[in-house]
């Protein structure tokens, strides 16, 4: 038998290529200048002059000229390097000649079609230290175009570019100039010095180039202010608090911020060096006075405080380089803003601080900028950094939370003290009339004055007090509303997936039945059918709970509430001989939802009955109370058949079950949670009371 003819196929890339990882990849023109601003600072520049020509209208005589001092390219750098997509000698030489030693930022090999971004044609005029002439190459993006709108196909490795030489005067300069000519938008003075403002970003301030990476802004129609103007690091000013954290190599320890609410300040504690690697990080927090001094400063919308943004070796990472014009539709890149709904009110935000992280290639090699330029690579590394970055915003949270009781009580201390002051006044000012009866009815026209300042402070707590419970009860309504939106979002998604398979299986009775030889398709999927309709209903029945519940809070005797419960279901359990223990002694007053509460107990009195199905043993459910000084602490417990290591992260999670045999739809749990944090409360599960059994802990706070 004839052994086969093995062939082969290559890849080819159309021409439009060059648009797709252009300008479609490069989603604005200041991204653009970045990446070829960076291109500069690998080519070991120490200068590069960013320069605009007529570019403030359509004018065909509009150009931007980036010119760097770097080492410049020959031919054969062109050909190998900077006309290879993806270029790899970036990645096997990661640093730069002496005696910058430069770690390369650059190393997908695409950020030179920014260009195409930028304008429709480009000139590179380069020279190498030495050589006698320049290499220029002209790249016309419009004939790409013309090629790509033909029908018949062109590859974009096919197109051919010019070159020639031109001598040069003196063989001792080196460097690179690309002109981009047929400028895609206008340039006015307020677009550029926003280019500006974003270059003051490029490069850490805590950590500057040595030798330096200097950048000039030249304008031809902004000679004032744009004449050679050099780009400087802005440092940091009027934050009310600033820490930072650091990492020893050798200890293999790295920093970490941690709230002291006993010193009431955040404290530095070591930990071991996390899987995305060590990092320096540098916070500042704007309390309300630090941020009104900041913008009073800073009054341009271009220095606004802004987040926390990521440096790689001393460069910003793409990113963070994106820029937005207005501030609502900047990316929410590391999720800070995410999490505001769970408590924005104490919540830290990425407009009350200003950080900076500093990573390194050798150091943390697992942490990658997307090659859309929007985000980083999605791994365990990055989903480490983040949640790492969360919890030392946390710290800042918690100290927001104490200056804003602090503030509270000195605010109430003031008015108690400005109302026994005016009391006082008032009695000294008798005093003096008794002793000097001359001066009675001088003194009886200052005390009718006292009076009613007395009365106006008295009014003011009044108001104060009717306000602040007014504050509390919105703030209590908000909560509830976003615990009930996130909810919302899960239960839209579920409910899709739901409806997704109950159309399959209808489609699979509309097209098969009544053939007897699906008889046993037809028996399951209708079973499958009503336990999907189930879940949908249950889910349908939690959300209405909240037309018809009252979400405002009360003082609630926590006691009467958990006995009162028990009560209601006494029949119940006792049908299924279920022996239940209350070990609930003392006695003390919440502010929360009576409604939530229910149905959080409900919940977990449900989720312990089918855990009990499995089990032939005696039944045992148990609640216990533990009070700390501002919060309760709710044990709840059963000897069911447990949960496994592997589920606990899972079992909060929406439509996840372990029951499903039992009747389990995967919300019980759920609910529970959402109810638990719209009450700005936890819950979650800790080492069982019963082997086997389940625990779950409850935290709630005495008030709001």
């Amino acid at each position: 038998m004839d052994t086969p003819v093995e062939n082969t196929l290559k890849w080819r890339f159309d021409v439009s290529t060059f648009r797709l990882i252009g300008r479609e990849l490069i989603t604005d023109r200041i991204t653009a200048l970045f990446e070829l601003v960076k291109n500069c600072y690998d080519a070991n520049a120490r200068n590069v002059f960013v320069e605009f020509y007529n570019v403030g209208t359509k004018n065909v005589n509009s150009k931007i000229v980036i010119r760097d001092d770097g080492v410049g390219m020959t031919l054969t750098d062109i050909k190998d390097k900077w006309m290879v997509v993806g270029t790899s000698s970036k990645r096997k030489e990661t640093r730069s000649p002496a005696p910058f030693n430069r770690r390369y930022v650059g190393e997908k090999g695409i950020g030179r079609f920014a260009v195409d971004k930028l304008g429709g044609k480009v000139l590179i005029k380069t020279k190498k230290k030495g050589e006698r002439n320049y290499l220029i190459v002209n790249i016309n993006w419009s004939v790409y175009e013309k090629l790509e709108s033909q029908p018949q196909l062109s590859l974009f490795t096919d197109v051919e570019n010019s070159y020639n030489y031109s001598p040069a005067e003196n063989t001792e300069i080196e460097g690179t100039r690309l002109e981009i000519t047929e400028v895609r938008e206008i340039w006015q003075l307020k677009e550029i010095q926003k280019l500006y403002r974003e270059l003051t970003k490029i490069v850490t301030p805590y950590f500057p180039p040595d030798p330096p990476f200097n950048i000039f802004i030249y304008s031809n129609e902004y000679e004032n202010e744009l004449n050679n103007k050099k780009v400087i690091s802005d440092t940091i000013s009027y934050a009310s608090t600033s820490k930072s954290i650091s990492y020893d190599l050798e200890l293999k320890v790295q920093e970490s911020m941690e709230f002291s609410l006993e010193k009431g300040e955040i404290e530095i504690k070591n930990i071991p060096i996390q899987s995305f690697g060590p990092i320096n990080l540098q916070i500042h927090y704007f309390n309300p006075e630090a941020k009104k001094k900041y913008n009073n400063v800073y009054k341009d919308a271009d220095r606004k405080i802004d987040g926390i943004k990521i440096y790689r070796d001393g460069l910003i990472t793409t990113p963070f380089a994106e820029f937005e014009d207005h501030r609502d539709r900047k990316r929410d890149v590391l999720g800070i803003d995410k999490r505001l709904w769970r408590d924005i009110f104490n919540k830290v935000s990425s407009r009350d601080i200003i950080g900076i992280i500093e990573l390194t290639k050798e150091n943390n090699p697992n942490i990658i900028d997307s090659t859309n330029r929007q985000n980083f690579v999605e791994n365990q590394e990055y989903s480490d950094l983040k949640e790492f970055i969360i919890k030392q915003l946390d710290a800042f949270s918690e100290l927001k939370k104490l200056e804003r009781e602090v503030k509270k009580k000195q605010s109430d201390d003031s008015l108690e003290e400005a109302a026994y002051d005016s009391e006082s006044f008032i009695e000294d000012l008798e005093m003096i009339a008794n002793e000097h009866p001359q001066l009675r009815p001088d003194i009886e026209r200052v005390k009718v004055k006292a009076r009613r300042v007395k009365l106006s402070v008295k009014r003011g707590i009044k108001e104060k007090n009717k306000a602040e419970s007014e504050y509390i009860r919105k703030e209590n309504i908000y909560l509830s509303l976003m615990s009930l939106q996130d909810y919302a979002a899960h239960v839209a998604h579920a409910v899709r997936t739901s409806l997704g398979k109950i159309k399959r299986k209808a489609e699979f009775f509309k097209d098969r039945y009544p053939d007897p030889i699906y008889d046993d398709y037809f028996k399951k999927y209708s079973i499958d059918i009503y336990l999907e309709m189930m879940k949908l209903n249950r889910a349908i029945d939690f959300m209405l709970s909240y037309a018809g519940t009252s979400i405002d809070f009360e003082d609630i005797e926590f006691k009467e509430l958990i006995f009162n419960f028990f009560e209601q279901y006494e029949y119940r359990l006792s049908q299924d001989k279920i022996v239940t223990i209350l070990d609930i002694e003392k006695s003390c007053i919440i502010n929360c939802n009576r409604k939530f509460i229910e149905d959080v107990l409900e919940n977990l009195v449900d989720n312990s009955l089918k855990a009990f199905l499995p089990t032939q043993q005696k039944k045992i459910l148990k609640c216990s109370t533990d009070l700390d000084s501002d919060q309760i602490i709710l044990y709840f417990s059963d000897n069911g058949c447990g949960i496994l290591d592997d589920e606990v992260e899972k079992i909060f999670d929406i439509f996840y079950t372990t029951t499903a045999n039992f009747g389990g739809a995967g919300l019980g749990l759920y609910i529970a949670k959402t109810r638990i944090e719209a009450l700005k409360g936890s819950i979650q599960v800790v080492e069982s009371e019963f082997h086997p059994g389940a625990t779950f802990k409850i935290t709630l706070p005495f008030k709001k």
